[in-house]
């Protein structure tokens, strides 16, 4: 992904964040479907990953770098779901992801091409920022859709 397209996302991204503060209560705990996560425990799982991205991922992004894998996805998910069930309010919640989506502009103000360009493995698997930057935009994009068409507002692309 070209690095123009990187913090046009964040850009764009933060709008949509901001835009769930006019979230009635109701909807902010409403279920993706039957039996499945509310749209605060989904954009709590989205702070949750990109808080272990700036602190635990970002500083270690250096050429040839051998990264541990993941934590346990279902421990960290789990530990969202509970902080905005049980803990945080949803301006909080908010909050917090802008504040950490600021980090994130500061990165990729910060960083070229040739930087983006980087390479590392994480476990086994070969990375560079740039695929790194991109799964993860792909996975903001997933969970707005899904916010989005459980929301009844007009599905993004």
């Amino acid at each position: 992904m070209v690095l123009e397209h990187m913090k046009e996302h964040y850009v764009k991204f933060d709008g949509w964040i901001e835009s769930l503060r006019n979230l009635k209560d109701s909807e902010w705990h409403k279920p993706l479907a039957e039996g499945s996560w509310t749209v605060a425990a989904v954009v709590s799982h989205l702070l949750f990953w990109d808080k272990y991205s700036l602190e635990e991922r970002f500083p270690l992004f250096k050429e040839g770098a051998i990264l541990p894998s993941y934590p346990d996805f279902q421990y960290v998910n789990d530990r969202a779901r509970e902080y905005a069930e049980k803990q945080a309010s949803k301006d909080q919640i908010l909050d917090e992801l802008l504040a950490v989506r600021k980090e994130f502009h500061s990165i990729l103000e910060k960083m070229d091409s040739k930087r983006l360009g980087v390479s590392f493995k994480i476990s086994d698997h070969q990375m560079t920022i740039n695929t790194y930057f991109t799964d993860f935009i792909l996975h903001d994009l997933h969970h707005q859709r899904q916010v989005d068409a459980v929301l009844g507002r007009t599905v993004t692309k």
